[in-house]
């Protein structure tokens, strides 16, 4: 069982050998005392949420305040460390033991799977079918499999990457906007506090619905839908231009400050509040590599008539130079 976690962990398991895996994760008694015990007792610092997540999703707990800090342990114990961790980011792990121990013994897997991420998180994780699917904050998918089609519900954002499966589509459903491939590469963005959902296709081709509109996109093209009206427009794009946060940079095109700020707030765990309405109009294009917040700021401050104050680590205030 060790090789057959390294295994994992390297990123060569088979599909039955992740089956494997998983069942015994969740049958083995003396396996799972052990994993929680370095849950629970191990040498240095790691999030609090972290260590509760671990909890819920594997052993089905909800946390108290009787469990102490979770830590990361020592060397000897670096598999059951690395094994926990990746208990907590990857949905093969978290969200699908229980239907992959049922799929083993001939049993249907019931309800969805459902990976999520909170503020200030990203996620990177393969579903089932070998789809590899990368999660920007605070964003979650609901993905299913019932039936001759593979199905996603996606709020928030994330990009696709769609294992070629010509007997299967796959189905992206974002707000109104159905997104039908069998294998493509593809960035989703619907988060309900923006006016469009947006579709950008790197690889392949994918054909999107909305209300009585359908549109066929090619790699470059970009497609909104109009939330009020349901109405589609496409246009070609540079793609790299919208999936840049998938290597944790920041690029911006013709954004306001107040797109921009709900972005910061999502990305960086704060909550930025512009005073000035008049700020929230302004128009920001460019392209600032891996970024801190504070470097963010500085720049939008060097390119508008604006300055801002954090007031403590969760709230940030932009105000306009008088």
């Amino acid at each position: 069982m060790k090789a057959l976690y390294e295994k994992y962990l390297s990123g060569k398991a088979t599909a039955e050998e992740r089956e494997t895996l998983l069942c015994h994760l969740r049958d083995d008694e003396q396996l799972g005392g052990w994993l929680r015990a370095d849950i629970e007792y191990a040498e240095g610092g790691m999030p609090e949420p972290i260590r509760e997540r671990i909890l819920r999703n594997v052993y089905g707990e909800q946390p108290s305040e009787s469990h102490p800090p979770f830590r990361l342990t020592s060397s000897q114990r670096w598999l059951a460390a690395a094994v926990t961790v990746i208990i907590a980011l990857s949905a093969a792990l978290v969200w699908s033991l229980s239907d992959s121990c049922n799929a083993s013994t001939g049993l249907q897997p019931a309800g969805d799977i459902v990976i999520s991420t909170g503020m200030g998180e990203h996620s990177h994780v393969t579903l089932p079918d070998g789809t590899v699917l990368t999660l920007n904050a605070l964003t979650t998918v609901r993905y299913n499999t019932q039936g001759d089609k593979r199905h996603a519900l996606v709020d928030g954002e994330a990009f696709f990457e769609v294992a070629r499966d010509e007997e299967h589509p796959f189905i992206v459903q974002a707000a109104e906007v159905d997104i039908t491939c069998l294998g493509t590469a593809f960035n989703v963005r619907n988060y309900a506090d923006e006016k469009n959902v947006s579709v950008v296709l790197s690889e392949g081709k994918v054909r999107v619905k909305a209300k009585d509109a359908d549109l066929t996109m090619e790699p470059g093209s970009r497609v909104l839908m109009d939330r009020q009206t349901l109405a589609l427009s496409k246009h070609m794009v540079n793609a790299s231009d919208y999936t840049a946060w998938l290597s944790g940079e920041v690029k911006y095109n013709n954004q306001t400050l107040e797109e921009i700020a709900a972005e910061l707030s999502r990305n960086y765990n704060i909550k930025l509040v512009i005073t000035s309405e008049e700020l929230k109009h302004e128009r920001f294009t460019g392209y600032l590599g891996r970024a801190s917040l504070r470097n963010i700021l500085d720049v939008m401050c060097l390119a508008a008539n604006m300055n801002y104050h954090i007031a403590d680590d969760t709230v940030v205030y932009v105000y306009a130079r008088k």
